[in-house]
């Protein structure tokens, strides 16, 4: 399942404060006449009452804005923003995901965060993490600010490491694949490599590589520990590049090879297997901690996604961000600025950190830095934050993404060899991509 439906299941922070912060800006950027501006957003989880809350707050620390705020189920947004921005009735504020917010900014849905306007509302471009940032930029401009940010990190039986003799988390490969191997066992008791060992009947087992778009993401971030993307600089599909080719090879060898993974697995079939103390290790978002937190007898640890590839750490991740539409001719310039305000607030690092006990890691060095994360689980993933890579800055994510998923699950399943179905895969991205050209032309 997509990260989008569970990330209001996160992380239990609710009992984390502004720590140091203060909850509200000293001072406003906004002087002008009282204004009522529209917030669009998707937070319609367990997040949502904490979205609630930020949004009151604003309100009364800021007598000349009057923020409305409505929550609507992602899709809705996607299927419902271009109709109201060409029919001239776009909200003044509107959050957008990673995964969408390239192609709405080619098909000029969104307004432009120039850099005159970024300075004069404190929003400082600096402050937050640089990949973050840049997953809202298009040719060179800016067209949304962060405020919230997921990562696929890595889960592990503390239990099952012991018994495996293994004392701490692995970080590269080599340490990763032998820490895998020293936890699988079939239920005769025999171990990879040994005499009669069953990789058909297992006990336990080191990790389960699933399909489909989880294991898209996983093999999206090893390409990427390898030096590659899913796309080129004209933004053309190249993920049969040899780094990419590699990094499947590497996770389908898991199975097939290394025997340190179930066959057929899914995400639900590794959850559930997690839980139940079978898998030492668990690849997944965020938004898993406070389920695993919840299983009783269950002693984990969550850790950063490590590098299973070649040549950096990189570790795919997702993010929302506060735009501003394309608005209609004669829009009101105060409107503008009171959005712009309202954008400035709510990314301050008092609200990104009380917004974190909604679900969700910090946008922001500082915030990570904030005391009131010492004795939080979550602290253990801070380090490797400015290495996360959310897939965006081109247009047709969605075709990407669907075309790299399928070809890895063809691969995993043993459908195509590796290449083949690598190949396919780019052939087929790319058709979608012409189409999906022709229609922002």
């Amino acid at each position: 399942m997509n990260r989008k439906g569970k990330i209001g299941l996160a992380l239990l922070l609710g009992a984390l404060g502004t720590g140091g912060f203060i909850l509200a800006q000293t001072q406003s950027s906004y002087t002008g006449p009282k204004v009522e501006i529209t917030y669009l957003h998707g937070f319609t989880g367990p997040d949502r009452p904490v979205m609630e809350e930020l949004v009151r707050r604003f309100n009364e620390t800021h007598p000349n804005i009057v923020v409305k705020a409505t929550a609507q189920p992602w899709g809705t947004i996607w299927q419902q923003l271009a109709a109201l921005v060409a029919s001239g009735r776009s909200p003044d504020v509107v959050v957008i995901n990673e995964d969408q917010i390239t192609g709405f900014i080619a098909r000029g849905a969104l307004s432009e965060l120039a850099p005159a306007e970024l300075r004069a509302a404190n929003i400082d471009k600096n402050r937050f993490y640089k990949a973050l940032w840049e997953t809202a930029d298009y040719q060179g401009k800016s067209y949304g600010v962060p405020i919230h940010s997921v990562a696929l990190a890595m889960y592990y039986n503390k239990d099952l490491l012991a018994k495996a003799g293994v004392a701490k988390p692995p970080k590269t490969r080599d340490e990763f694949l032998k820490a895998a191997q020293a936890c699988t066992t079939d239920r005769a008791g025999r171990k990879p490599g040994q005499s009669g060992f069953d990789p058909k009947n297992l006990e336990t087992w080191g990790v389960g590589i699933p399909t489909p778009w989880m294991g898209g993401t996983i093999a999206y971030s090893v390409a990427r520990q390898n030096g590659t993307n899913l796309v080129d600089e004209k933004l053309n599909a190249t993920f049969n590049a040899p780094e990419a080719v590699e990094a499947v090879q590497f996770l389908v060898d898991l199975v097939g090879k290394y025997h340190v993974s179930p066959a057929n697995a899914t995400e639900q079939s590794e959850i559930t297997a997690f839980r139940q103390g079978k898998a030492c290790f668990n690849f997944n978002g965020v938004w898993m901690l406070s389920q695993y937190q919840g299983q009783q007898g269950l002693k984990f640890g969550i850790a950063p996604f490590p590098r299973l590839g070649t040549k950096m750490d990189a570790a795919w991740g997702g993010s929302s961000h506060l735009t501003l539409p394309r608005q209609r001719a004669g829009y009101d310039p105060n409107k503008r600025k009171a959005a712009l305000e309202f954008i400035s607030w709510m990314t301050q690092p008092a609200q990104n950190l009380k917004w974190t006990s909604a679900g969700g890691l910090p946008t922001q060095p500082v915030v990570a830095q904030d005391k009131s994360y010492d004795n939080n689980p979550m602290q253990e993933l801070f380090e490797a934050l400015p290495n996360v890579y959310p897939t965006s800055g081109y247009p047709w994510v969605a075709q990407v993404r669907g075309a790299w998923d399928a070809a890895f699950e063809a691969a995993l399943l043993g459908k195509k060899d590796v290449k083949k179905a690598l190949d396919d895969g780019v052939n087929e991205a790319n058709k979608q991509i012409e189409q999906a050209r022709q229609s922002i032309r």
